[in-house]
């Protein structure tokens, strides 16, 4: 059995490099169709990781109080998210933290130096809730949050790219005319909250953020809050301390046991979920793109397959008339067809292979490539052979060798 497949092997062989040219003709279409699956594979699914990982980064244990930017009708008089909301939830067994968010930005400006920078107005808890260690200098104190002071916790990039090589403990910049006093640096982490970038930001006192610079975008309450940011002790008991949470705000707001609640409670675990889904269906659309590929060079293989049995009817009659029957010739269309998409294939995902590494070396765009899209491509390849080769294969094989001879 082995012998009469290397035998038909070796025959396909010999067809395919008779007609060099029109051999690699076909594969190309094989060949991008591979290289396209394993490329858009491995881009879907290093999109795909990058965006899991940018959301888990947040955490899954942390909650966001915030006032819904669809709020229904119904609720006539919506309150704002205060402090009083934040020491409520404080409160709730199972929370290790909560913190009051304001985001804003500012031109900060030492010396002869202007960076625009993202500034948190929030206080000491946003550094339990994020996990943010101080390099140098400290934290700001419960103190100089009651007394509004202008002092301010400054990223690690941010200092450097202000401060160059200066220490910056203890150095002055102003913000919107307004100067602050540097008494920290935080640790570079990488680590990012709702949108904003410690490493390239600051923290200052919410007092401060709030009454002096007017920062928030509710700037007619001199109280509200643009969140919440909340961070829970256990993941596991996370739909049950989010309940409480809703209990403690809904009694703060001193909403109607039947009313709506006018504020939304949103979990970073049901947004990992949704960016995992999305990038999921990402990869699938990809995948899809370069299956088409596939089919398309597919079509190219089973098109030439027939025109070679066309040209080699003559020795198809040859060959039945000395004692091969229709599998044999069957077998050695359909080997030869699966040995052209076979080498297309091998090529595909040489070139694939380098267009991913060099995507992944020169641009922004993630690349995960794993086996997995090789071997699938590999499969598909030779899917693809014997799916578009079977019919010419089995057309020749249907050949009678009287009429075969006759062939001109």
């Amino acid at each position: 059995m082995w012998d009469a497949f290397y035998s038909i092997f070796k025959i396909s062989l010999k067809a395919i490099f008779a007609n060099k040219m029109r051999a690699a003709l076909t594969s190309l279409g094989i060949v991008i169709g591979v290289s396209a699956v394993i490329t858009m594979l491995a881009v879907g699914s290093g999109a795909q990781k990058s965006v899991s990982d940018s959301v888990s980064r947040f955490g899954t244990n942390i909650l966001f109080l915030r006032q819904p930017w669809d709020l229904d009708e119904s609720i006539s008089s919506p309150k704002d998210v205060t402090m009083d909301d934040v020491l409520a939830i404080r409160e709730v067994p199972g929370v290790s933290a909560a913190a009051p968010y304001i985001s804003t930005g500012f031109d900060v400006k030492y010396r002869n130096t202007s960076v625009a920078l993202g500034v948190l107005a929030t206080d000491t808890d946003i550094f339990k809730t994020y996990d943010w260690p101080i390099e140098s200098g400290r934290q700001f104190t419960e103190k100089e949050i009651s007394e509004y002071a202008q002092v301010m916790v400054i990223g690690a990039s941010a200092a450097k790219t202000i401060f160059s090589d200066v220490d910056p403990l203890g150095k002055t910049v102003v913000l919107d005319n307004i100067p602050f006093k540097v008494v920290g640096v935080v640790q570079k982490t990488g680590q990012s909250g709702m949108g904003f970038d410690m490493d390239e930001g600051a923290l200052i006192p919410y007092t401060t953020g709030k009454v002096k610079m007017n920062a928030g975008w509710n700037s007619s309450n001199r109280r509200a809050l643009d969140r919440v940011v909340i961070k829970v002790a256990d993941f596991n008991t996370i739909e049950n301390t989010k309940v409480d949470i809703q209990n403690a705000v809904r009694n703060t707001h001193r909403i109607h046991p039947l009313a709506k609640d006018d504020f939304q409670l949103d979990d970073f675990a049901s947004f990992i979920e949704q960016a995992k889904t999305m990038g999921k269906t990402m990869s699938l659309l990809l995948g899809a793109i370069g299956a088409v590929s596939l089919i398309v060079g597919g079509i190219g293989v089973m098109n030439i397959m027939l025109v070679s049995v066309t040209e080699r009817t003559r020795e198809i009659g040859i060959r039945m008339a000395i004692g091969a029957t229709g599998w044999d010739i069957c077998m050695q269309f359909l080997v030869e067809s699966v040995t052209l998409s076979c080498i297309g294939g091998l090529i595909g995902i040489i070139v694939g292979v380098g267009i991913t590494l060099l995507v992944a070396a020169n641009s922004s765009i993630p690349a995960d490539l794993n086996i997995s899209a090789v071997l699938l491509a590999v499969g598909f390849s030779a899917a693809t052979g014997i799916f578009f080769g079977f019919y010419p294969a089995y057309k020749a094989s249907k050949l009678t060798p009287i009429d075969a001879l006759r062939y001109e």
